[in-house]
């Protein structure tokens, strides 16, 4: 496995929206991306009453193939179930999540290690569990936020490289939606994600454990409208600006971000949302809505295809929307059009990527 060849580090939890999407790009940019994919419940029916993620990690299996991926759940409390509840639990060096990696996981997955102070304060049960898995594993991932102390960085990537055999460490910086921070000022959060990747990197012996230094961050808005106008509009990928603004004289430093998925994702009800569709260019995205009426993904597809920003890549997303355009939309829910977005998005980054 060519390690060194994956440039991009997308965060995807496993719901209909992003496995749709991630699954309808073409092999030639998914060869460089290696995502994070967050189980999530799957959905709840008579025959699932509890949402059994095995059915997740079946859809994740069958869109990765042999591809490597990095295998982590949510924290989120409105999509775990009980399986997920103990797979976080840290109970005998983390034995639930040992247990689903061995029943369900192939050798090509990255596991992520699960943190915990308020139940493992001294982190010996998480590195229990590294201890105990390290030597099945290439490569294993640690998820942080950015702006620990400096001393926290040390005593917890410390700790964790102690139980680590020739395993190397990936690191996703992690600071969620930076959207309302970076409208202020993007060089408070950039201070921190540089300070961070300092401090780790400089490490002791980091050269033999770390692999790469992930700058995630996500900036999709949780109300678009609220960036333009209430037909249309466009605003700043801040996430972009941030990767910028870090990436010089940083080799070990990759991109990640939430695939134009925004952190809290909004739970549709019926008849509460309003048609929209969105295209991006590297540093921006744009939007069309139209109050709900029949056609209105056509018009807004219409939109799209006529505007001089827009830019088609040829991917399932784009002759979507071209469907759309003609009059003939395969998909009117929300779900779908954000996998039509989110499958454009990240092909448009892997592109800006590999420049």
């Amino acid at each position: 496995m060519d390690w060194s060849s994956f440039i991009y580090f997308p965060v995807l939890k496993t719901k209909d929206a992003e496995l749709r999407a991630i699954s309808a790009i073409d092999l030639s940019y998914r060869k460089d991306i290696l995502p994070t994919y967050e189980i999530t419940k799957s959905r709840i029916t008579k025959k699932n009453s509890i949402g059994d993620i095995v059915k997740r990690l079946e859809q994740i299996k069958n869109i990765q193939g042999k591809l490597p991926y990095i295998l982590d759940v949510t924290t989120d409390s409105k999509q775990k179930n009980s399986q997920i509840e103990s797979i976080l639990s840290p109970i005998n060096g983390y034995e639930s999540w040992k247990s689903w990696l061995e029943l369900n996981c192939g050798e090509q997955i990255v596991p992520m290690i699960h943190v915990n102070f308020e139940l493992d304060e001294d982190l010996s049960e998480a590195k229990a569990f590294v201890a105990s898995v390290t030597a099945k594993y290439e490569r294993m991932a640690l998820r942080l936020p950015a702006d620990l102390e400096d001393d926290e960085y040390e005593g917890i990537v410390t700790d964790i490289v102690s139980a680590l055999s020739d395993t190397r460490l990936y690191i996703l910086l992690d600071e969620g939606c930076i959207r309302g921070r970076a409208k202020s000022s993007l060089a408070p959060v950039t201070s921190n994600y540089q300070r961070a990747f300092n401090k780790i990197s400089s490490l002791p012996a980091a050269v033999k454990w770390l692999e790469k230094i992930v700058c995630v961050a996500g900036s999709f808005p949780y109300q678009v409208s609220a960036e333009g106008k209430d037909d249309e509009g466009n605003f700043e990928i801040y996430e972009h600006s941030l990767y910028l603004s870090l990436k010089h004289n940083r080799p070990m430093l990759q991109f990640g971000d939430y695939a134009s998925i925004n952190v809290k994702q909004i739970e549709m009800r019926g008849g509460t949302f309003v048609p929209r569709i969105d295209f991006c260019t590297s540093t921006r995205f744009y939007y069309y809505r139209k109050r709900r009426d029949v056609g209105s993904y056509v018009w807004c597809a219409k939109q799209v295809v006529k505007s001089p920003d827009y830019v088609s890549n040829g991917s399932w997303g784009d002759s979507e929307i071209s469907s759309a355009a003609d009059g003939s939309p395969s998909g009117i829910s929300p779900s779908f059009w954000i996998s039509v977005r989110a499958c454009n998005y990240m092909i448009r980054r892997v592109k800006e990527l590999r420049v």
